[in-house]
């Protein structure tokens, strides 16, 4: 399953809330986002899938090494998406450009994000435990 501009937002929303604090919660990325936190859980399940995030048990959500790399590579063509932003007829809000940003982004297939860091640490572990299956 590809990463979708909703996965990539969420994702973002960890990394920036990770900038500040410690510990990461589902309400502080729901109020971020201005989602509910079921929309949060939901999301947080499938990053945490794709290897990206951990969740324990009271809630507290931390980004894996690969979320991390992946984040930050997200980030990277994000802003080059936006700095080369192609020109429209219409006014389009920061929030809309940054919307439209990301849709362009998640165009991209995973493993333009995941694909160099499997490349230099090796598939993710639970690539490995679905293989097992």
């Amino acid at each position: 399953m590809e990463l979708t501009p909703a996965h990539l937002r969420y994702l973002l929303a960890i990394y920036e809330v990770s900038q500040t604090h410690l510990d990461i919660c589902s309400r502080s990325i729901a109020e971020k986002l201005n989602v509910t936190k079921p929309s949060v859980v939901r999301i947080m399940n499938l990053l945490m899938d794709h290897g990206m995030i951990v969740k324990e048990h009271y809630g507290k959500i931390y980004l894996t090494d690969r979320g991390i790399f992946v984040a930050r590579a997200v980030k990277e063509q994000l802003e080059t998406v936006l700095a080369n932003f192609p020109p429209v007829k219409i006014d389009l809000t920061e929030e809309e450009r940054c919307t439209a940003a990301l849709a362009l982004t998640s165009a991209l297939p995973e493993r333009a994000f995941t694909g160099a860091y499997d490349r230099l640490f090796g598939p993710d572990a639970s690539e490995d435990t679905e293989a097992v299956s």
